[in-house]
């Protein structure tokens, strides 16, 4: 089953992460306080968001297959053709751009390399720190494969009781993780690493589980009612700068703030799938669903192509406001994000079924 609005919130997580990044990416720190990137320290949540739907389809596709023959090779290939091919890809760009040329010598990391065409490199960056933006993206990728390597060998094999169990204990589990990490090895590391993130993966396949039971009709009203608090969380967050890693990082955020706003993206994520008229109208309006189609291709080419605008203008129009340069990226990227899905993506989708057969 395809929920409309679901594209609707995959185009709001990967337009946090533009807004997050928007401002370093062009040099600007992480945009003044007051300013139209005021909010941008505390959009880095548009991962987690990621992180929930991810649960939540995952868990859903495991569970529907869960009976047919071959579920396990089945659901690993599918993957597999979505998402290899293009972060491939985009390792090939990244290397012709930092080997080809010198204007990108900060991307000769052949380390790094290594670990991200591994799906490894959330492992890498917990031990050195974020290095290029452009290559310390992919660690979302890697704990997205993590996931999918891992929750398919429970999720086809276990009974919706232990599997609820299982759901549970990760939750309970995932805050403490996350502060023994963060004394031990470092913010970065709690803010990578598989065991620190799995409570947004694990919120969202509870509520896959839960849809399917005799208490989807209960979700459904829940989440009308805890709307608003959801929200609230994600304006806290968003509007009070809030940050998961550097000197604003806190144990008790890092433990818990994590936690809320899994929460929150979980009941925002329910709400989405039996929606009010005027949530169904604004999740559901073609733009947006347009952006959540192609969502993957925005959040793999969203920094190289500000790289190279940003240098290709500096270079000639030193004195440019900073609009302009956000307008001229902005266009590069629906460019290069519209033909990596017409040309590239999407016939590679279209081979999902015969090749998983």
């Amino acid at each position: 089953m395809r929920w409309p609005a679901l594209d609707g919130l995959r185009a709001l997580a990967v337009l946090l992460v533009l807004y997050n990044h928007a401002p370093s990416l062009f040099g600007r720190g992480q945009g003044a306080p007051g300013g139209v990137f005021h909010g941008s320290r505390g959009a880095w949540i548009g991962v987690d968001l990621f992180f929930v739907l991810s649960g939540f389809l995952i868990t859903g596709i495991l569970l529907h297959g869960r009976d047919r023959p071959g579920a396990l090779g089945r659901f690993w290939k599918r993957r597999a053709l979505r998402i290899f091919p293009l972060a491939y890809v985009y390792l090939g760009a990244l290397a012709a751009l930092a080997w080809g040329t010198t204007a990108f010598v900060e991307l000769r990391d052949p380390a790094s390399f290594g670990w991200a065409t591994a799906y490894l490199l959330n492992l890498h960056l917990a031990d050195v720190g974020w290095g290029a933006p452009a290559l310390a993206l992919l660690w979302s990728l890697a704990v997205e494969e993590q996931f999918y390597v891992l929750w398919p060998l429970l999720a086809l094999r276990l009974g919706e009781r232990a599997l609820v169990i299982a759901l549970a204990l990760a939750v309970a589990a995932a805050p403490f993780l996350r502060m023994a990490t963060l004394a031990g090895a470092g913010d970065v590391a709690a803010y990578v690493l598989p065991w620190c993130r799995m409570d947004a993966l694990a919120w969202g396949a509870l509520l896959a589980l839960g849809w399917r039971s005799p208490w989807q009709p209960r979700l459904a009203a829940a989440a009308r009612w805890l709307a608003l608090p959801a929200l609230g969380v994600v304006a806290w967050t968003i509007g009070g700068r809030i940050v998961p890693v550097g000197d604003g990082a806190t144990h008790g955020f890092v433990g818990f703030g994590f936690t809320a706003i899994a929460v929150a993206f979980a009941v925002l994520v329910a709400l989405a799938l039996d929606p009010p008229r005027v949530v169904a109208g604004v999740l559901g309006a073609a733009p947006l669903r347009a952006i959540g189609k192609v969502s993957y291709g925005v959040y793999v080419w969203h920094v190289i192509t500000a790289h190279v605008v940003g240098r290709a203008l500096h270079a000639a129009w030193p004195t440019l406001p900073l609009w302009a340069y956000l307008a001229a990226w902005l266009l590069l990227l629906a460019g290069v994000t519209a033909a990596s899905w017409r040309w590239f993506e999407a016939p590679l989708l279209r081979l999902k079924e015969r090749w998983a057969a």
